[in-house]
């Protein structure tokens, strides 16, 4: 005997699958109403001369060791 085939049907999404897209939704907007009020602090004071004096101490170091490492490879 021959099997036969049925047609698949398609059926509506679960109840979950619409609860999570709601939850999902509403996380999103909740998150873009927080990025949105968020604000970015302005450095300013002593702390941000503090932190670009370090900057430019490690950036002098690691151009000061990369020619010393060069100067002894060749």
């Amino acid at each position: 005997m021959e099997s036969q085939r049925r047609p698949v049907e398609r059926e509506t999404p679960p109840a979950s699958a619409e609860e999570a897209r709601l939850m999902i939704d509403r996380a999103e907007r909740v998150w873009q109403r927080q990025v949105a009020n968020e604000e970015i602090p302005v450095l300013t004071g002593p702390s941000a001369a503090f932190r670009w004096l370090l900057l430019a101490v490690a950036l002098g170091a690691i151009v000061f060791l990369t020619f010393e490492q060069l100067g002894r490879l060749g």
